[in-house]
């Protein structure tokens, strides 16, 4: 790749700028069927995950300045800020590509988005050839989608797509983990296994709010290096990790459950509802009580 060529910033938003041919599309999502508007801006720094199913023909394309390839049946998957660039496509070349931002990545994984942090972090990129059922299967979730956007709108349109959404995403990350687990992991290095390691660890903590200090002392490592390890493999420190995931519990307690917000505040490691008040203010701009308000008007 020219390191001296402008680099094109995508995100969700912008992929429905550009009229993009889509599938389904609401601020946090992007489905879509098409790749070749995008590989027209070359290169590429994609501000989202993106998993990409190869359904016919192929595509070459540098990811972070390696080639990779993907053919019939294959399917990539990728967190964000990784950069794309010198694409090359077969005639016949045909996929479907999911994206989606943190949040809501965060938010339809719950408890499990360890198994896609680890994946694909570690990696940056994670290719798998998938099985012609599998296929088949992703194809009908895609299918049944693309269907139900054509329906009338309801009540309860949006959470019965992310529902699809969510059952589908469950499918792939069940390939991520069968294929981690049935590789051998002495490729890694001491500091991806490390950052494996806390990202394991944050996962499984019920209260997450918690200094880097401590998960230094359970990894038994300084928080320096903890805090190295994980700009190296990720392009963020420890604080944002352990802050993104305190954030996705926050929105989880508030927006999906009746628990009381003192409750809430205690159960997340907070000193007091004041604290936790403030915490909430900063990080959605609103109160806890205006936070849960709001998910009851969008119902």
């Amino acid at each position: 790749m020219n390191s001296n060529k402008y680099i094109h910033e995508v995100s969700i938003s912008a992929i429905r700028d550009r009229s993009v041919r889509e599938v389904y599309a609401d601020g946090d999502i992007a489905i879509i069927d098409n790749v070749r508007e995008l590989t027209e801006l070359n290169p590429v720094r994609a501000q989202m995950n993106f998993i990409i199913l190869c359904c016919e023909g192929r595509i070459q394309l540098d990811i972070n300045g390696n080639r990779r390839q993907l053919e019939k049946n294959d399917v990539l998957f990728s967190c964000p800020d990784v950069v794309l660039s010198d694409f090359m496509i077969s005639p016949d070349f045909e996929c479907k590509i999911l994206c989606l931002s943190e949040r809501i990545i965060h938010e339809l994984l719950r408890e499990h988005i360890g198994v896609w942090n680890r994946a694909v972090y570690i990696r940056r990129t994670n290719v798998v050839s998938l099985t012609d059922d599998i296929v088949r299967q992703h194809s009908l979730y895609h299918a049944l989608i693309s269907q139900s956007m054509h329906m009338p709108d309801s009540q309860f349109s949006k959470q019965a797509m992310q529902s699809l959404i969510q059952s589908m995403l469950f499918c792939l990350c069940s390939i991520l983990y069968e294929s981690d687990t049935a590789e051998p992991q002495t490729y890694q290095t001491q500091s991806r296994q490390l950052f494996d390691r806390f990202l394991a660890t944050l996962t499984k903590e019920k209260v997450k709010r918690r200094p880097v200090g401590y998960y230094a002392d359970l990894l038994s490592i300084t928080p320096k290096y903890l805090t190295m390890v994980c700009e190296h493999e990720s392009g963020k420190p420890a604080k944002d990790w352990i802050n993104q995931y305190v954030v996705e519990d926050v929105r989880y307690y508030l927006r999906n459950t009746a628990t009381p917000i003192k409750e809430i505040a205690d159960r997340l490691g907070f000193a007091n509802i004041s604290h936790f008040g403030s915490y909430v203010r900063r990080h959605f701009g609103m109160s806890p009580s205006a936070c849960r308000s709001q998910k009851k008007a969008e119902d």
